[in-house]
Formats: structure tokens, sequence, C-alpha cells
């Protein structure tokens, strides 16, 4: 759960348990070396419970207290054995999903030069990690071979909103940024709506999670992977990585994603189911819950021949300077806590990717 990229200031003082250390950029070096290492070598299609189906409109229509049980069970067997779960019934319209991606698609099709004036980065842009990443990048996640991709990104928190960052001119892509910020205003109230099934997952309070999500940090990446002619070696559309994240809620509009299955220990390709978002935890869940919830391992693909394929990740986690303590119900004396109490600031190291 930390980030390189300038995610947020940290004007915060640590407050770490003097019996524990978080040093970001070991984390960071850590996560980079055991991506590393992983064979990715003959994935195979997913099986149908490789990456779990839940429904979330039974409960979210009647808010009762069994639908609420029966999701929080599936969403809980989910993150402790997959770390990924495909969600339906999730209220977002197709209508809208289509409609961001047609305007991701005109985006990406517009010249470089114009792309290139909202240069992620750039010099005179106060707000890094947000704009234009080009092609072959070397960022999110930091690799040495470069992504096979390029994104448009936006990233609002407690201190950031829509007007500071980075958008095209609106001459050129009239109806962009109207899409592109009632999409991400969507999917924020999914995550938001969502939050009281994770905590009854984790036998607390409905409520839990409400304050740190008063004000959220959340990332929007707008990705394309150009089609290739074949796939070269050792080049992704996002290299293998695991998000940092408390969720990430991802729309794609072709398969791409390969992730790692905990159950079989095999890399499965993921479909791209109609009308769903795949939600996968990341490390923040994962060092809040004690490591209770997975932190799955994944990459991206890019199509071989002619036809791109994009996809739209939504980044959720708290606010930036929320100080999370272990999840009360996922330590005890006889499983005490891994980490510190730490903020989302005060973890600055690595970024998420896909």
């Amino acid at each position: 759960m930390t980030s390189v990229d300038n995610e947020a200031s940290n004007n915060d003082s640590p407050t770490l348990d003097a019996k524990l250390a978080f040093d970001p950029k070991e984390k960071e070096q850590q996560l980079r070396a055991e991506s590393e290492e992983w064979d990715i070598s003959n994935p195979e299609d997913a099986r149908e419970d490789d990456i779990p189906l839940i429904d979330l409109s039974a409960y979210f229509n009647s808010n009762s207290e069994k639908h609420l049980n029966d999701v929080a069970a599936q969403l809980r067997t989910a993150c402790e054995e997959t770390g990924f779960f495909s969600i339906i019934g999730h209220s977002i319209s197709s209508d809208l999903i289509n409609h961001t991606f047609d305007q991701v698609r005109q985006f990406h099709a517009t010249p470089l030069e114009i792309k290139n004036q909202i240069l992620m980065d750039r010099p005179n842009w106060p707000v890094g990690g947000m704009g234009y990443l080009p092609l072959k990048n070397h960022k999110l996640p930091a690799r040495q071979t470069g992504n096979v991709n390029e994104a448009f990104i936006i990233k609002c928190d407690d201190q950031l909103g829509m007007d500071d960052n980075q958008w095209p001119d609106l001459a050129t892509l009239p109806q962009f940024r109207a899409a592109v910020e009632n999409y991400a205003c969507e999917v924020e109230a999914l995550g938001k709506r969502m939050l009281p099934i994770y905590a009854r997952a984790l036998d607390m309070p409905i409520d839990f999670f409400n304050e740190a999500f008063e004000k959220p940090l959340y990332r929007l990446r707008m990705t394309h992977y150009p089609a290739v002619e074949l796939e070269p070696e050792n080049a992704f559309g996002i290299a293998p990585h695991v998000d940092t994240s408390f969720c990430t809620i991802l729309a794609q509009d072709q398969p791409g994603l390969t992730i790692f299955s905990e159950r079989r220990k095999v890399w499965v390709n993921a479909p791209a189911v109609k009308d769903a978002f795949i939600v996968n935890t990341g490390e923040l869940l994962k060092q809040w819950t004690n490591d209770r919830f997975l932190s799955t391992r994944h990459f991206a693909n890019n199509n071989t021949g002619e036809q791109s394929r994009y996809s739209i990740p939504f980044f959720f986690n708290a606010n930036p300077h929320y100080v999370m303590s272990c999840i009360p119900s996922c330590c005890s004396d006889d499983n005490p806590a891994k980490y510190p109490p730490i903020s989302y600031a005060q973890s600055q190291g690595v970024v998420q990717g896909e």
C-alpha cells in the first residue's frame, strides 16, 4: 500500500509501534524482487471456480441482513482463497460502461502531440501521477522492460479534486471529461456500497470502514493495449505485480488479464464476463487484515493481430491520512499484528498497475 508517484503529500508524523517497522523502500524492493522470480510460463484458461462470481443485486435491492450475510460469506471465501472475484448486479449500467469505453478509445486515437500536452509528471504541472502515460512506459508498475500500454490517469483524494487533474482540450474531446467524471463517481459509490460487505465478511460492524473512506483516495486508469504481431519475450501490457489498493474494480472490453490461482498454484487467463467487474484485493487490505485476505499476483497481455484492447481499473483506497491499525478480528494474542498502524500517505513506495 505504498506509492512512488507523489500519490499523496505526506504531512503525517509516523506513529509506528516500536515493536514493528515498515520501510516503504524495502517493501518496494521486496515486491519487485518477488515479481521477477515468478514463473509465468504456460498459463491456462480459468476454470469456473478459479474466479468466483458474486451477484450483489439481492443485497443492493433489499439491504437485508440475510442477503448481506450471504454475499459477505461469498466475498470472505473469495478474498481468503483467491484474491480475485467478479461482480454482477452492481447497479452500474452497461450504457455508462460502454460510453466510457467509447470515450477512452477516442482519447487514445488522438494524435500523440495532443496527448503529450498533458503528459504525466511534466515539470510545469504541480501534481504527479496524473495525465497521459505513454507507450513503453516504465511506471505503474516500475519495471526494467517497458510496459506495452498507454494510459490516461486521474486521481482524487481529500485534497485533490477533478479540477486538479490534467484534461484534454474540450474542443478536441468534448464529451470525454464529463464521461470520465460520471464513471468515476459511479464506481466510487459502488466501492462505498461494498464496504459493509467487507466489514461483515471480517465479522466487524457494518459501518467499520465508513470513517476511513469519508474522502477516499482513488485512481482511475484508462488503458490502451495496442495489438502486437507477436508477443515479445519479457514484455507485457502490464508487467507482473500485485496491486497496492484496498481493492481494484476493473472493467475490461476483452480478455487479457492473467492471474495466479492460489488454490491451484497455476497462472490462469481470466475471462471477460458480460456486464461484470473483476475485483481484487490489494496490499492495503492484505496488511489491514494481517495477511488474512490475499493480494494476488497478476499481469496483462496485449492481443496479437490487429485488435487493440482496453481496460479501466479503479484503484480504491482509504483516505490517505487515515491511520490503519490491524482490524481487531484479524489479530489476537496468538496472532499478533504484523504491521504497524500506518496511513496510506505514510506508506509511500510502490504503485498499482492493472
